[in-house]
């Protein structure tokens, strides 16, 4: 926001800090909502002319990143740059100017606006974009990493509570992060400071049951929920609880060491199993084992909601049999590259009685 309050008028300032978590425009009243236009309208302008040295002065964001290659952003061009913005109006304006800035510089950033509900006026809101945000980086910083990229996130500007929880984040994707201060010119570098998480709260198979299904939204009674997990891992949301930062942090970072070293107890009781089934998967791979305990949360999602609301997904999708196989009505897959594996079982009504897994037929 610096961008939109640098050397304005009290008045100015006001209205930006009064509508800071407003989501659209049109909920802002038309008089308010006009004076507002027009100054985003003429900062862009002048903005956009502006070299990079005086950008800099202006954008906390810019400053961050001019500090970064030393005001020379031709160091840039062969890096990824993402732009995280606010879901409010006057955030993701001001992330478009600083967007576009970028752009006439040559550097194209991609931009985050999507994530519901990051705002500072909600803290349920807040809650589920910081999950959707850990799950984003999750899911794509690894594949930079196995690339040879450097992560840095860069905490100049924004909200202090986004920060924040950036800056924890960072520990766990980023390999940096920097912080610098408005007035200042040096870069203050926040190193990756070696963490072990500590698995021994999943080592419960109760527990671990019991934290599968509050991560698939499925149904556990409060007493239980209570008893088992530890209080910073959840929010309580509509009386219903969901993991926190710190548990989505903890989950996705262990999910896949934990699923890898045994076959665990469906997070269903609609699942069965044959004990043949459970000695198959006990000799597969870390990764196959993985794999399959994926595929008994897919299992477990599918069969505990109401028929018409069943979700099938492509990487489950249970289906009959054209032919019944050793008394098999279904299959599932396992897997589908290399040497593609089924589940084979028996469907009745609400349940799945797990016998074998096999070949793809």
């Amino acid at each position: 926001m610096s961008l939109l309050t640098w050397g304005v008028s009290d008045s100015i300032r006001r209205l930006l800090s009064r509508y800071a978590n407003a989501p659209t425009a049109d909920q802002i009243p038309a008089s308010d909502r006009v004076l507002l236009q027009d100054h985003l309208y003429k900062r862009k302008r002048e903005f956009l002319s502006l070299p990079p040295n005086e950008a800099a002065k202006r954008s906390a964001e810019i400053h961050g990143i001019y500090r970064i290659y030393q005001g020379d952003f031709s160091r840039a061009l062969g890096d990824v740059h993402v732009l995280l913005a606010t879901e409010t109006w006057l955030g993701k304006e001001t992330a478009r100017i600083v967007q576009s800035w970028l752009q006439a510089q040559g550097i194209f950033p991609e931009l985050w606006d999507d994530l519901e509900g990051l705002r500072t006026d909600s803290l349920d809101g807040f809650h589920r974009a910081i999950g959707e945000l850990i799950g984003r980086l999750h899911e794509q910083i690894p594949a930079y990493q196995k690339s040879g990229y450097r992560i840095l996130f860069n905490l100049t500007g924004g909200f202090k509570s986004i920060q924040g929880i950036l800056q924890t984040l960072a520990q766990f994707y980023a390999d940096e992060a920097i912080y610098i201060f408005e007035t200042s010119t040096e870069l203050l570098r926040i190193p990756k400071i070696p963490i072990k998480l500590d698995l021994s709260l999943f080592k419960n198979p109760q527990t671990l049951k019991t934290w599968r299904r509050i991560v698939l939204e499925l149904p556990v009674p409060e007493e239980q929920w209570r008893s088992l997990i530890p209080e910073t891992l959840l929010w309580v949301v509509e009386k219903e609880p969901i993991p926190s930062v710190w548990g989505e942090l903890l989950w996705k970072n262990v999910r896949q060491e934990i699923y890898g070293e045994a076959f665990h107890e469906p997070p269903s009781d609609r699942i069965r199993y044959s004990e043949s089934f459970l000695k198959q998967v006990q000799q597969l791979p870390k990764d196959r084992r993985c794999q399959i305990n994926e595929r008994m949360d897919d299992l477990a999602l599918f069969l505990e909601q109401p028929t018409s609301q069943r979700l099938n997904l492509k990487r489950l999708s249970l289906h009959p049999l054209k032919v019944q196989k050793k008394g098999c009505t279904h299959e599932i897959y396992a897997w589908s590259d290399r040497d593609a594996k089924r589940i084979y079982g028996l469907l009745q009504g609400d349940t799945f009685q797990i016998k074998f897994l096999a070949d793809h037929l």
